[in-house]
This record gives structure tokens, sequence and C-alpha cells, in this order.
């Protein structure tokens, strides 16, 4: 039996990108993303966590309002804070990243298709 784990994901950025390194100097960014959803017309929105260690420092100029496109796979994890308190993580580990194009560019190169030339056959 096969198991999948991919999450792909587009919204916005909801806070400035965060470049941090870890002890042995390797680049994490880390950001949250809004996705909206309408069902009849009433929008709900999600937030989510991404972790990004593929070209972390390559992402790093994303701030908020940016619009992304995020495949990744979902994990979870826990932790305990300075109390000794655990707590739960889930979030996307970005596995491919786009940014910079406006939210709805990309429907628009679609638009009018083959309008401006008539195809003769």
């Amino acid at each position: 039996m096969i198991n999948i784990n991919q999450v792909y994901l587009s919204g916005n950025v909801v806070a400035d990108a965060e470049l941090r390194y870890t002890k042995t100097g390797k680049p994490v960014l880390t950001f949250r993303m809004a996705t909206n959803k309408y069902v009849n017309e009433v929008q709900s929105t999600s937030y989510h966590n991404i972790v990004c260690w593929v070209d972390a420092e390559l992402y790093s100029g994303l701030r908020k309002g940016d619009f992304v496109a995020v495949a990744g796979e979902l994990r979870s994890r826990s932790y305990e804070d300075k109390k000794g308190e655990k707590h739960y993580v889930t979030e996307v580990v970005a596995q491919n990243l786009t940014y910079g194009l406006k939210q709805n560019e990309s429907q628009s190169n679609f638009d009018g298709y083959g309008e401006e030339e008539k195809i003769p056959f």
C-alpha cells in the first residue's frame, strides 16, 4: 500500500518571513500563510505554519501580503517550553515554493487565449 503525504497551498503571507540559522549554520525560513475558502459566498480563512529548508536564503524576501504557492509535506512535532509544558505543532515543510505573482496573475495568462490569432485549420 502506498502512503502519500503531499500538501499544495496558495495564499498570502501573514507576516514577514523569518530567516534563522541552526547551530551548524544551515539556513531555515519560517513564515505563516493564510488560505481562503468560500462556501455559499461565505469566506473562511485558515492559517498555516510553513518551514522551508530548501533554498531558504533565496526565499527570505517574502513579506506580509505576498502571494505564495507552496508544495510540501505535512509534519507534526512536539516540544517543551521553558515552563515544561508540552506543545504540539503541525506545519508544512516546503519542498517547492513560488512567489512574486499577484493572486490573479496566474489566471489572467489564459484570459482571451486564442482571440488574437485565428488558427486556420
